[in-house]
């Protein structure tokens, strides 16, 4: 079996893993190997296998000697250019014929860094996250896939996702008590193992793939952002006016009719192939 890509999926989060993931399975349907490298435990929540998966906090792992000592021909790096710990220099670069960038936003890189040879923009032609579109980017649609949700807009219930459990119960109570006064039944979920019916969602976070997943669900959604080192979730949901700012937007939203479908073009994978040449 020969290894073509390597896909460097290292983050604090579990997007980079789905991302990463989703790309080699993509690959592997076009008959292109590709190894994965993932922090441990970021696919827990993903089974499913179309090729090898390595685990590491950073390049530096003895664990990936063996792995870089022959490198594939090629390094596609999800969303930080010199590596989650800063670890990818020319250096490295340099070990692999082609290189290339997803560039999902980050609010410290200003314009596209030096190096590599396409850039990746996960988001649909003009409706990325950048403050100006970077140089030579091929769009790609977002990046995400939202078969694994257990969601459906059914049903007369208010439900809460909280999967990193920050709403305190004095907050939780008030969710509550604006779901009854809406005749709505409430829900809170820190997970969905199980379907959910939810004619209104609130979600705590804004990551990338959670919420373009949900746009493209068309669920009616609104997200309490959450503050984060690299990823500017406040910027993401107000691109899209989908923002709880306060409690009093509640009650309004919980009594408006059903919110229509976003406009969320999925992955253009004739684009990322091109892109990657495959």
């Amino acid at each position: 079996m020969t290894v073509e890509f390597l896909i460097y999926a290292l983050g604090g989060g579990h997007g980079h893993a789905r991302r990463g993931l989703l790309l080699q399975q993509h690959l592997a349907l076009r008959g292109v190997v590709s190894s994965v490298l993932l922090r441990p435990e970021s696919d827990r929540y993903f089974p499913a296998d179309f090729g090898p998966r390595h685990y590491a906090l950073s390049l530096d792992d003895p664990e990936l000697v063996p792995l870089l000592r022959n490198p594939p021909l090629r390094l596609v790096v999800d969303t930080f250019p010199q590596g989650w710990r800063g670890e990818i220099d020319s250096r490295f670069s340099a070990c692999f014929e082609k290189t290339y960038w997803i560039a999902r936003y980050v609010r410290s890189i200003q314009a596209a860094p030096p190096g590599f040879g396409r850039i990746l923009s996960p988001y649909p032609e003009g409706m990325d996250e950048w403050d100006s579109r970077l140089v030579n980017a091929i769009s790609t649609g977002y990046l995400v896939d939202s078969s694994h949700w257990r969601l459906s807009g059914a049903g007369r219930c208010f439900a809460v996702f909280d999967p990193e459990g920050r709403c305190s119960g004095r907050l939780l109570s008030a969710f509550a008590r604006a779901a009854r006064m809406a005749g709505l039944k409430f829900a809170y979920r820190r997970r969905l193992f199980r379907l959910l019916d939810a004619a209104k969602l609130l979600v705590v976070g804004a990551g990338y793939n959670t919420f373009y997943e949900l746009l493209a669900l068309a669920m009616d959604v609104r997200f309490l952002p959450v503050r984060k080192r690299h990823d500017d979730q406040f910027r993401r949901v107000g691109l899209f006016d989908l923002g709880l700012k306060h409690l009093d937007q509640l009650l309004p939203w919980l009594d408006a009719p059903r919110l229509g479908a976003i406009d969320c073009p999925m992955t253009d994978w004739s684009a990322v192939a091109q892109a990657l040449e495959v």
